[in-house]
């Protein structure tokens, strides 16, 4: 009974951190958008998208051509040079199967407004929604939730301070928030702190650095205060790659990240190749003896091909190794295919299966499914 009470523990978490609330899909860089800021408000990527961005949802994106959906709320509000409207609306459906369960679940993921207002050289941004996701590990289901709220100051054309809510700009801006690069290093869904962003547009490439003060709504000790470095090289303007570095310390732990990403084009632009790799040393802090360091790496690799505009298979492959001096004992492995399909403007459909195996219990491998439904508003 414990075994399969551990195991639904499991199946609900990972269900509930599946999606992220901001999503971006930067396989658009092999289409030349390496940068962010052609598509999103958010100089960084993910949430309310400018009018440019909107109409790239169409001519780029989807399979189907039409401008009808193109306005906010499918027609029903105009975004002006002052107000820009969005939202996102997501539905899943789940599967969890190994040699003792099998479980699945469907459930609304998120439900949410967002607006951006433009005044003079600031733009304030905001979500309003309620917080959603499975029923039985979620007792503030339903619960009013602004899940990022943030002033961004543009001082020119390649700086801009954001201060506010937000999530960490840490890796890749994958939506999917189990990787183990975005779950399991800290960045995961419901992971937004308050936080000073800084960041730069250079001649090839971005900067940003960004410090984070934790969660005011949250104890003392389970808060990390952070500072993070991010560079950017855009390579030939249809892929970039990146390092970050992150030093964090909260009441209990202390940890150093280094990672590289990237987003290249295998041949031409509609092969992409895309992967994160992070190292991490961690420790705790006591006020006995120095405890030892822990060091894991944490990785995803994906390759996927456009097959038409809106349709992109993939193949994933997932590895971490939370104690590399344990490596048998804390490694697991997750590859696995997945396909995106955005048949109109603003609709996305995405379905991805993974085999997982631990080494501590490789007899026992886990099938993990998912079908999820995002609706752009």
């Amino acid at each position: 009974m414990g075994t399969k009470r551990g195991l639904f523990f499991t199946l609900t978490i990972f269900a509930f951190v599946l999606i992220t609330p901001t999503p971006a899909y930067v396989e658009n860089v092999t289409n030349g958008y390496p940068n962010c800021m052609a598509c999103h408000i958010n100089p960084t990527g993910g949430g309310i998208l400018t009018d440019y961005g909107r109409s790239l949802s169409s001519e780029l994106m989807a399979t189907i051509k039409t401008k009808n959906f193109q306005d906010p709320f499918f027609g029903l509000v105009k975004n002006n040079n002052r107000i820009k409207w969005g939202g996102h609306i997501r539905t899943i459906q789940t599967r969890f199967e190994n040699n003792q369960i099998k479980r699945g679940s469907s459930f609304i993921m998120q439900k949410n407004v967002e607006a951006a207002a433009y005044v003079r050289d600031f733009v304030f941004v905001g979500t309003v929604g309620t917080k959603e996701g499975p029923s039985e590990r979620n007792p503030e289901k339903g619960d009013f939730i602004s899940e990022r709220h943030f002033a961004l100051y543009q001082a020119d054309n390649t700086v801009r301070i954001k201060i506010g809510k937000f999530r960490q700009n840490y890796g890749l801006n994958d939506p999917n928030h189990t990787r183990f690069t975005k779950r399991d290093l800290g960045f995961g869904s419901y992971s937004e702190t308050y936080q000073l962003e800084v960041f730069k547009i250079l001649e090839n490439g971005e900067a940003l650095l960004s410090t984070s003060l934790g969660r005011l709504d949250l104890p003392r000790d389970r808060q990390e205060k952070n500072v993070m470095g991010q560079w950017t090289h855009y390579l030939d303007g249809k892929s970039r790659l990146t390092t970050n570095i992150l030093l964090g310390e909260s009441a209990t732990n202390r940890r150093s990240i280094v990672g590289i990403n990237g987003v290249l084009p295998i041949i031409n632009k509609s092969n992409v190749f895309r992967f994160q790799l992070d190292y991490q040393v961690s420790e705790q802090i006591t006020t006995g003896p120095r405890t030892a360091k822990t060091k894991g790496i944490y990785g995803n690799f994906l390759v996927g091909r456009k097959l038409i505009d809106g349709l992109f298979p993939y193949f994933i492959y997932e590895h971490k190794q939370t104690n590399i001096e344990q490596s048998r004992l804390s490694m697991t492995t997750s590859p696995g295919i997945g396909l995106q399909f955005f048949p109109i403007a603003h609709f996305e459909l995405q379905i991805e299966h993974q085999y997982r195996t631990n080494l501590t219990q490789s007899d026992n491998p886990e099938h993990r499914t998912f079908a999820a439904l995002h609706v752009y508003l």
